[in-house]
């Protein structure tokens, strides 16, 4: 008997606590669209507006690296605009009718969001190594652009920080989504040199032990 009170409980508890938090697992309704009520996106923040619920979408495609978004009532109404790689099923159900989250539709499309520079965050590009180096990850474009045959570059956390640079003649489609936000990947092109113009950077002539591997 004592066991089977202890088990009632339990259920008790758990259908409280659902009561509480709302559906566990519902399915978000997106009616062939890529936004969709009552559901949110956790994490990786970038920046958020003051701005009505219509124009959260449009705010996201205008602002660099902003891959998808959320929108709910705070202060009136915010739209959270967020980074890095992202699906539908990442989306999580919040039982609130008032929020609002989508994902981009040139995200969905190809699954990388490149900015004016030919720059995105999470992507790679295989292969055509020349060189590398360890620096700063908003230093890596600068890099590659005065490298001699450095047609376009990827970053990554390795070591620390690791640029490595590619040849070849690629284009956008030619890179991988890897879904890590940490990774940035670029195509050296005149937008992208004229965004490093004027920025005096002392880099290396030599490897840095150890940079000759790529993890």
């Amino acid at each position: 008997m004592i066991d089977i009170l202890s088990t009632w409980s339990l259920v008790k508890l758990m259908l409280v606590n659902i009561l509480i938090l709302g559906c566990v697992r519902c399915d978000i309704n997106w009616n062939g669209n890529n936004w969709a009520l009552a559901c949110d996106f956790f994490d990786n923040n970038l920046s958020n507006a003051r701005i009505a619920s219509n124009l959260c979408s449009e705010r996201c495609a205008q602002t660099s690296e902003c891959t998808h978004y959320t929108w709910t009532k705070y202060s009136d109404g915010t739209c959270w605009m967020k980074y890095g790689g992202v699906s539908k099923s990442d989306a999580v159900y919040t039982n609130d009718t008032t929020m609002i989250c989508g994902i981009l539709d040139t995200v969905i499309q190809s699954g990388i969001q490149w900015n004016a520079n030919n720059s995105a965050f999470g992507c790679y590009f295989r292969g055509n190594d020349m060189s590398n180096v360890l620096i700063a990850s908003n230093l890596c474009a600068g890099q590659c652009a005065q490298t001699s045959g450095c047609s376009h570059f990827v970053w990554t956390t390795y070591m620390g920080g690791t640029c490595w640079m590619k040849s070849g003649v690629v284009s956008e489609s030619n890179a991988t989504h890897t879904g890590e936000p940490s990774m940035l990947c670029g195509i050296i092109n005149a937008s992208s040199i004229a965004a490093v113009a004027g920025t005096t950077t002392s880099f290396g002539d030599s490897c840095t032990p150890g940079c000759g591997v790529e993890g």
